[in-house]
Formats: C-alpha cells, structure tokens, sequence
C-alpha cells in the first residue's frame, strides 16, 4: 500500500451516514457540533483507505478503517481534509499544532500495521 498522508497528531470529526448532507459543512476543529470528536489521533491515508489510530491503554490502536470514494485533500496539513468512505460516513481532520507528546502513537509504526491489513486480491 502507499501512503499519500500521514497526520499526527490530529483533530477528526466523524459524522454518521446521511446525518449530515454534505462534508463540506464539516470542521474538525472546533468541532462541527453534532458530529463526533476525537482528539489526538493519526489519521493515514493509503491508497483508497483510511485508516484512523488512537491511544488505548495497551498501545496504538486502530479505531477505524474503511475504504473512501470521495477525497478533497487540503492545501496544508493544519487545514482540513474531507473524505466520505463507501458507507457514506464523513470524516474531516487536520493536524493538531499542538506536539502530540506524552502519545505513542509517534513512535507507532503504522506503515507495518497498515501494509499487514491489505486485503486480499
């Protein structure tokens, strides 16, 4: 798989399909109100999926992962990227300015994890 984006950390808005009608009413930060906010996050796009972690109390984890059909990348990483995945969900997100540090989820090697999850052909 290749990776197109790696942010970290990140600020990610995930809205329900059908809840909202169009991604572009979406930020991630501060946080469209409705849609759900997680914080310190590293979102990962490879190939046609994306693939979001966390920190869990046993390390990285990785808390979604589906494949998107509608991609606009921003410009620079601290604005926000919209992506909507093949079940209509809408994820938005954009690099925290804040370091991430005290995570694991910098240290993480996400790039064995994610090329270990491909599907099979």
């Amino acid at each position: 798989m290749k990776i197109h984006m790696d942010v970290f950390p990140a600020h990610l808005v995930v809205a329900a399909a059908g809840q909202f009608d169009d991604v572009l009413k979406l930020k991630s930060s501060p946080p469209t109100e409705g849609a759900h906010y997680v914080a310190t996050t590293r979102v990962i796009l490879a190939d046609d999926v994306v693939v979001v972690a966390a920190d869990s109390p046993t390390g990285p984890a990785i808390i979604f992962r589906e494949r998107f059909v509608e991609l606009e990348k921003a410009d620079q990483v601290t604005n926000d990227t919209r992506l909507v995945t093949v079940s209509g969900k809408m994820l938005v997100f954009k690099k925290d300015t804040n370091c991430g540090c005290g995570s694991r989820l910098r240290g993480w090697n996400a790039y064995k994890t994610i090329n270990s999850m491909k599907d099979p052909e």
